[in-house]
């Protein structure tokens, strides 16, 4: 007799000792691809709550488009060198490239050392970071907003660019790597004055993004919102509700054989 079994489990944390280097690093693949699909799709199963969550994103950000302006302005008005120096080095925080790379670095050494934490943690911000940066990218391009250094205002548009830069506005990619960042570190730390440090340099770098007139307000404040809820998601999946690798697997059961499916 030949039964298949479909079971939903949680993937033990505690097996990095008995797999090898290439099995971790395959398991993980999957991981990020399993995590990046759960959060893209997730729309697809929200509540009243989470179509709530989502209109104050949307609130919030057209509530700080009516404030662009006047911090575009005060942002001019305060410039100095001492500032520049400041905004420069405020803004690594959420360098794409940077943070791309230190991830890299520290899955790598998590992957060597056998240290689970620093691995999975590397793993839950590259996850963050692609699926935020999809919803970004795409936002990007079909909005096409002019930067505020277009000298355009704040509401000139011209959807579907792929190109210029200078009308890439909305929302901050900047800012969304840095929230991205630093929610996951915070939700991985669990201290609050991690949490508090964390937070403030992620909020750095969106003011250095409005101090150097490459984002409206309304942008670094639709990014964090972004960020930080996609990166939420993708950590309480992994440590929650997260679902056991797929695999097949056949395996004596009675009389008969037994497919497992666990995915």
């Amino acid at each position: 007799m030949v039964m298949l079994c479909l079971r939903v489990m949680a993937i033990a944390q505690d097996g990095d000792s008995t797999r090898t280097p290439c099995k971790i690093i395959g398991d993980d693949a999957l991981i990020l691809v399993r995590g990046t699909a759960h959060v893209l799709s997730s729309p697809l199963r929200w509540d009243g709550r989470d179509w709530s969550r989502a209109g104050m994103v949307v609130a919030g950000t057209g509530g700080a488009s009516l404030l662009d302006e006047k911090v575009y302005s005060l942002m001019h008005r305060n410039e100095t060198r001492s500032n520049d120096h400041l905004a420069n080095a405020a803004v690594v925080w959420g360098d794409g490239a940077v943070v791309v790379l230190a991830t890299g670095a520290a899955y790598t050494a998590g992957l060597v050392f056998r240290q689970q934490w620093v691995r999975e943690t590397s793993l839950l911000i590259g996850t963050s970071l692609v699926v935020s940066g999809t919803v970004s990218t795409i936002t990007k391009v079909i909005a096409g907003r002019a930067r505020p250094y277009m000298n355009l205002g704040n509401h000139r548009f011209k959807p579907l660019t792929f190109a210029d830069d200078g009308y890439l506005s909305f929302p901050s990619g900047h800012s969304i790597v840095a929230f991205s960042l630093s929610t996951v570190l915070a939700r991985r730390i669990h201290n609050p004055w991690a949490t508090a440090v964390l937070y403030l340099l992620a909020g750095g770098t969106a003011v250095s993004r409005m101090y150097t007139q490459d984002h409206w307000l309304s942008d670094v404040v639709f990014g964090a919102a972004t960020a930080t809820c996609v990166s939420s998601s993708v950590v309480s999946w992994f440590e929650g509700s997260r679902e056991e690798d797929s695999t097949l697997r056949i395996v004596p059961q009675g009389s008969g054989l037994a497919c497992i499916w666990t995915f």
